[in-house]
């Protein structure tokens, strides 16, 4: 396992999920690279202490699924931070920014949200 095959499989997987990387200040394929090269110098670490193959696939699996998890309640704090900004201007009476192009409400961006949790779902097999 190298940095850069490990780095060329994960561009294979955000070829079918692509991630944006518009918002931060990182390139793409750099942060591909940063992560493998993590990835494979645990490997390197726990093969250094002992572990066989089994062992390390086993915890690099923990690893990931760990990861996941991470993710997971990172992209449910962002969608309960949206509803929540929709919450408060339909409170104020105004429209939600994106209403508009959503469906022309408040619950037309609500129901935004929702879907964009259900496709986030069963991108990652959850739902």
């Amino acid at each position: 396992m190298s940095p850069e095959h490990l780095s060329a499989l994960i561009a294979e997987i955000e070829a079918e999920t692509p991630l944006d990387f518009s918002a931060v200040a990182i390139d793409a394929q750099y942060a591909r690279r940063l992560m493998a090269s993590h990835f494979c110098e645990i490997d390197a670490r726990l093969a250094a202490c002992g572990l066989l193959l089994e062992d390390r696939l086993e915890m690099m699996a923990a690893i990931a699924a760990h990861a996941l998890v991470e993710n997971m309640l990172l992209q449910l704090v962002q969608l309960r931070t949206v509803a929540a900004l929709h919450e408060r201007s339909r409170a104020r009476g105004g429209e939600p920014r994106g209403a508009a192009a959503e469906g022309g409400s408040a619950a037309g961006a609500d129901g935004a949200v929702d879907a964009a949790f259900r496709e986030w779902m069963r991108r990652h097999g959850i739902g």
